[in-house]
C-alpha cells in the first residue's frame, strides 16, 4: 500500500465543506484524508511518505470537458498548423512550403486559419489555393472546423460542381458565375470527408499519445473527446486495455456524421479507470466565428442567420432512442435558434423517459434568460470555452450586432441561473488550451487585441477554477469520483508554482505547472518537485 502525505503548501480542495486544508493524504490511487497536518498524519499512521510542497499550490487536476484529443495530436504530428497566420499570403506561403516538403502526400491538408485576422478579412477560395497547389487536392480547415476550403483538384476528385445537391444543414458556396467557390460548411463537409486519406489505428495512437503528453504539461488529467467516430473509439479501447492512457478520457461518439442522413448505431457503454463511454453527440448548428451558428436575427451587416443542422422530428427520434438506451446527450448549440431547438427536444424526451435526464449543451454561445431557466429545470449542463473570447473575440465583434455581442457566452448569467458551468477549450479550435489561460479569459473577457467583450459577464477566479475542476467532473457524470480533494475521490492533482487566487488576473496564464498526478502517479513534473 502506497501512503503519502502532501503538505507545506497551499492546498485548494474545491470542496465547499473545507475549501483549503493544510494536508492531503492518499493511499494508492485515492484520497483518504484532508485536513490539518495532525489529522492526516494520525489517519495514515507512521511510515507514510511526506511530500513537501515547498510553498507551491496543490489543487485537483484540471478537466477539459470538451477537447478534440486526436485532432490536437494530429496538429502535433501530421497536419499543417495554420493557427496564428495573420494574412492570406502568409497562409499560402505555409501551404506551399508544406507541399514542397511533403511531395509524397496524396492530399495537402491543413487547419487553423481565421480570416478575421487577415487585413481584408476575406475568406480564401479555390483560386487562392490553386495559386500554390494545383497538382494535388488541397483541403484546408478553418479554425472552427465548420468550414473547409478545397482547391480545384479537390473539387474535381470529390465530384462537387454547380449541379451537386446541397445537403440539408450545409452550404456549397458559389462564385458569381454559379460555380463552386471551394468553400463548404457544416453538413456539406461530408461531401469531401469520404475522399480524404484514412487514418490508421497506428496513426490515431500516435496522435493520442502526443496529445496526452501536451495535456499533462498543462495540468490536465481528464479530457472529454466530444466527437468520436467508431474507428477512433476502438483505438481508445485498445489503448486502455494496453495501459497506455495516462489521462482519463470521456469519449463521446458522434451519432450523425457530417453529410449523413442515417444515424450510426448506438455504441456500447464502457467504463474503466481511464476510459468512459456514457454520452453521445449531436450537432444542431455551426460556429459564431464563421457565421454558421443558427441565430434568430441577422449577423451584423447582412441577412445571414447561420445554419440549423437538424430538424425537430429527426433530432427527437435519435435523442429519445439514445436516452432510452441509458446514454446522456451532448448537443452542440451556439446560436439562440439552435439552443431553442435543443431544449425543445430535451423537454420532450424528458417527459417520456427520464432515466438519464442530465444532458449537456456544448458551447452555449447566445442563450436567452428563458433558456437558462429551462436548463436549470432540466438539469442540463453548460460546457463552454472561455478561450473563444480571447482567440475568436475579434470575429464576434465583427460579426455580431450589439444586442448579441453584449450577451455572448454569458458565464455570470449561467451561474446566477443555477446551471452547472463547466469549462473546456475545444482545442484545436483554439491554439492555447491551457486551463490557466482559460481561467484568465473567463475573468478578463478580453480578446487578443485587448477589447473587452460583455464585461458584465465576468466571473471570479475561484468560480473559473471550479468550472475547470469539480463542475467539469459533474458535467461528465463523474463528480463522485474526481474534481475535488475529497476523501474517497481519485488522487488526480496539479501542482502550481503560485496560487491563482493570490495572483494578478493578467498573470494567471504565466503560472507554471510543476507537476501533474493521475491516481497518485506523477505523470509530468518539473525538476523542483
Amino acid at each position: 500500500m502506497n501512503r503519502r502525505i502532501f503538505t507545506n503548501g497551499t492546498i485548494l480542495t474545491q470542496d465547499l465543506r473545507q475549501p483549503q486544508v493544510e494536508a492531503v493524504g492518499i493511499s494508492d490511487d485515492r484520497i483518504v484524508c484532508a485536513g490539518t497536518q495532525e489529522q492526516v498524519r494520525a489517519y495514515l499512521g507512521s511510515g507514510a511518505e511526506e511530500i513537501n510542497l515547498m510553498g507551491q499550490t496543490l489543487l485537483p487536476a484540471f478537466n477539459d470537458a470538451h477537447v478534440h484529443i486526436w485532432k490536437v495530436g494530429d496538429l502535433l504530428t501530421y497536419l499543417l498548423d495554420l493557427r496564428g497566420v495573420s494574412s492570406m499570403e502568409e497562409m499560402l506561403d505555409k501551404i506551399a512550403d508544406f507541399a514542397r516538403k511533403n511531395p509524397d502526400k496524396p492530399w495537402i491538408m491543413a487547419r487553423g486559419f481565421n480570416e478575421a485576422n487577415f487585413p481584408d478579412r476575406r475568406m480564401p477560395d479555390r483560386s487562392d489555393l490553386d495559386r500554390v497547389v494545383n497538382n494535388r487536392p488541397c483541403h484546408i480547415i478553418r479554425t472552427c472546423a465548420h468550414v473547409v476550403v478545397l482547391n480545384s483538384r479537390a473539387l474535381e476528385i470529390c465530384g462537387i460542381s454547380r449541379h451537386t445537391p446541397v445537403p440539408t444543414g450545409g452550404e456549397i458556396r458559389l462564385n458569381n458565375d454559379g460555380e463552386p467557390s471551394g468553400v463548404l460548411s457544416e453538413t456539406a463537409l461530408g461531401l469531401a470527408r469520404k475522399f480524404l486519406p484514412e487514418y490508421t489505428p497506428a496513426m490515431y495512437r500516435e496522435m493520442i499519445l502526443a496529445a496526452q503528453e501536451a495535456f499533462l504539461k498543462l495540468g490536465i488529467s481528464s479530457a472529454t473527446d466530444p466527437a468520436v467516430m467508431p474507428d477512433l473509439l476502438e483505438v481508445y479501447k485498445a489503448m486502455d486495455s494496453a495501459g497506455e492512457l495516462k489521462i482519463r478520457i470521456n469519449a463521446i461518439p458522434v451519432l450523425v456524421p457530417d453529410g449523413d442522413t442515417t444515424p450510426l448505431p448506438l455504441p456500447e457503454h464502457y467504463r474503466s479507470d481511464f476510459l468512459t463511454v456514457n454520452t453521445v453527440k449531436l450537432f444542431s448548428d455551426g460556429g459564431l466565428s464563421g457565421r454558421t451558428a443558427a441565430l434568430k436575427h441577422y449577423y451584423r451587416g447582412g441577412t445571414e442567420q447561420g445554419v440549423l443542422r437538424l430538424d425537430y422530428e429527426f433530432f427527437r427520434e435519435i435523442a429519445l432512442k439514445a436516452q432510452e438506451a441509458g446514454f446522456k446527450i451532448a448537443t452542440h448549440a451556439i446560436g439562440d435558434r439552435a439552443i431553442d431547438l435543443v431544449l425543445k427536444v430535451y423537454e420532450s424526451i424528458a417527459g417520456e423517459n427520464a432515466r438519464n435526464t442530465e444532458h449537456r449543451i456544448e458551447h452555449l454561445g447566445l442563450p436567452e434568460l428563458s433558456h437558462l431557466t429551462r436548463m436549470k429545470d432540466l438539469r442540463v449542463h453548460c460546457v463552454t470555452q472561455p478561450a473563444f473570447l480571447y482567440e475568436l473575440g475579434k470575429n464576434f465583434r465583427n460579426y455580431l450586432p450589439d444586442y448579441y455581442l453584449d450577451n455572448v457566452y454569458p458565464y455570470r448569467s449561467v451561474q446566477e441561473a443555477g446551471v452547472n458551468l463547466a469549462f473546456s477549450s475545444d482545442a484545436p479550435v483554439v491554439k492555447d488550451f491551457s486551463p490557466l489561460m482559460g481561467v484568465r479569459n473567463a475573468v478578463e473577457r478580453r480578446d487578443n487585441t485587448g477589447a473587452c467583450i460583455a464585461p458584465s459577464q465576468c466571473i471570479s477566479v475561484s468560480d473559473a477554477l471550479k468550472a475547470y475542476t469539480v463542475n467539469a467532473a459533474m458535467a461528465n457524470d463523474d463528480g463522485t469520483r474526481k474534481g475535488s480533494l475529497t476523501p474517497g475521490k481519485l488522487a488526480d492533482f496539479v501542482i502550481l508554482d503560485k496560487n491563482p487566487l493570490e495572483t494578478a488576473v493578467e498573470k494567471i496564464s504565466d503560472i507554471r505547472v510543476n507537476g501533474t498526478l493521475t491516481g497518485g502517479i506523477i505523470q509530468f513534473k518539473q525538476n523542483n518537485i
